[in-house]
């Protein structure tokens, strides 16, 4: 599948990167890591290719199906002032 060279949003250089995938469901938060991106090297847009896209898909339907045991952690949640 072809990546991306340009930014959609700024017209930058995309590259090739890794990026992290956060979704907060009701049982917890699923964090996951070290995701083929296209990154932006000006305005830091992320846009992920099909096959990254998959397999966040088939990942996250594998943790609610039990298929798979995701390592689980405590995370504190701290509000931020401004």
């Amino acid at each position: 599948m072809p990546r991306l060279k340009k930014c959609p949003d700024c017209g930058g250089k995309m590259e090739k990167g890794e990026t992290e995938f956060l979704a907060e469901f009701e049982q917890g938060l699923i964090a996951i890591e070290n995701i083929d991106a296209d990154i932006c090297t000006i305005c830091g847009a992320e846009y992920l290719p099909a096959e990254s896209d998959k397999y966040i898909e088939e990942t996250v339907e594998d943790i609610f199906k039990n298929k798979i045991t995701a390592h689980q952690e405590t995370v504190y949640r701290v509000p931020v002032h401004a």
